[in-house]
């Protein structure tokens, strides 16, 4: 046993002067530190704790959290009896709810449903007061701030997008406002989750933002190719909305959003750096599943918190459909539109490794499903679940 522990202190002590001598490197590339990058490369957290590698910039809760009633024990370790206990699953057949879980490797389920909590749930051990990353549910959350700006009249979703980043490449002087919104761009940074060496991987790494942004002089560029679903569209995004509002975007988020939404716990956005202070507007909102909730139900409540407006109302209507992304799936202004066995309302946010915010207006359901689940693994079977989670609460209900 001691020469186990012997060769253990050998192996840290080795490591150690290897991060060390790395560091400069790592530096100049623009990366996090030795330590973040092999935690990340080896996985050594959870993907629902991987946002504890990065800076991050904190918002503040609201000073009158929106109260939410409940119709069952907060913080439950099994399922409300509200809740269907088989969901539509593979191949046509059903699944115990609790199977479900399981198999998605969910961390919350939370269902608001008519305006109740009939559903609170952390099947592994996590509370209440844990924080989650919403990977790119951020996207859905973003296209809400760009409404407020736009109704603020801060920005046009006709303005050329060089307008605010005067630094970007200017063979993308025709990029519009709008074309990022809709993922149109035609900027060629690929969605390759499988490779530690594609530039999305980079741009969720990267210690400096702006620098990666410059560089996209060299990025293959098609006007007028479509949507195509890139993280790059939403990081030009957001800071398109942090350059026209003249603030952080971070600090936008926090005082035209969180707060009037009534947001009962403080919140963070991961950062490229804090010397950098660029917020990975793409993705990476760390928060409490109960405020990703409460961000739902703004939406079922059109727009309203507290009896006041927080978001445009007509911003609240299921996005209209501007490109499909497959048989299952069609995309609309930051949100996913189900194509199949819907009542044709409904609309999801999702993040890579099983996040979601489920709305649908029609049965007045929200669902927020956190997870650690395979990158883009399961996600029509998943929503195919949530209609019948929302089956089984109308009828109880009725």
């Amino acid at each position: 046993m001691r020469q186990y522990k012997k060769i253990a202190l050998y192996c840290a002590a080795s490591l150690s002067l290897l991060a060390a001598a790395c560091w400069p490197v790592t530096s100049l590339l623009r990366l996090p530190s030795p330590t973040a990058l092999i935690g990340l490369a080896l996985e050594l957290r959870p993907f629902s704790q991987s946002y504890v590698y990065f800076d991050s910039a904190p918002f503040a809760a609201s000073t009158n959290p929106q109260s939410l009633q409940t119709s069952s024990p907060a913080q439950s370790t099994s399922p409300s009896p509200f809740l269907s206990q088989q969901v539509a699953w593979r191949n046509g057949a059903t699944l115990d709810l609790a199977q479900f879980l399981g198999q998605t490797h969910t961390d919350a389920l939370l269902v608001i449903h008519r305006g109740q909590l009939v559903q609170e749930l952390y099947p592994l051990g996590a509370t209440r007061e844990t924080v989650f990353p919403s990977y790119s549910v951020a996207k859905s959350i973003l296209s809400d701030l760009t409404g407020i700006a736009v109704q603020e009249g801060k920005l046009s979703l006709s303005d050329p997008v060089r307008k605010y980043l005067p630094y970007l490449p200017e063979k993308f002087d025709s990029l519009k406002v709008n074309d990022l919104l809709n993922m149109h761009s035609s900027i060629h940074v690929d969605e390759k989750y499988d490779s530690v060496f594609s530039q999305i991987a980079y741009m969720y790494i990267t210690t400096d933002l702006k620098r990666f942004v410059r560089g996209l002089g060299t990025t293959p560029f098609t006007p007028g190719e479509g949507f195509v679903y890139r993280s790059i569209d939403y990081l030009l995004l957001g800071m398109v909305v942090s350059a026209a509002t003249g603030e952080p975007l971070t600090r936008y988020l926090q005082d035209k959003l969180w707060q009037p939404m009534g947001a009962q716990y403080p919140a963070s956005w991961s950062v490229d750096s804090d010397a950098g202070a660029v917020e990975k507007s793409f993705c990476c909102i760390n928060a409490r599943a109960i405020d990703f909730a409460r961000f739902g139900l703004l939406h079922l409540r059109r727009g309203q918190a507290n009896g006041k407006a927080v978001l445009p109302e007509s911003w609240m209507q299921r996005p209209e459909q501007v490109g499909v992304a497959d048989a299952d799936f069609a995309y609309g202004r930051g949100w996913w539109l189900p194509r199949r066995a819907t009542n044709g309302q409904d609309y999801t946010a999702i993040g890579i490794h099983g996040q979601y915010i489920y709305i649908d207006p029609v049965s007045d359901t929200v669902i927020v499903k956190l997870s650690d689940h395979g990158a883009e693994q399961d996600e029509a079977l998943t929503v195919a679940a949530f209609h019948s989670i929302v089956a089984s609460l109308s009828a109880a209900k009725n």
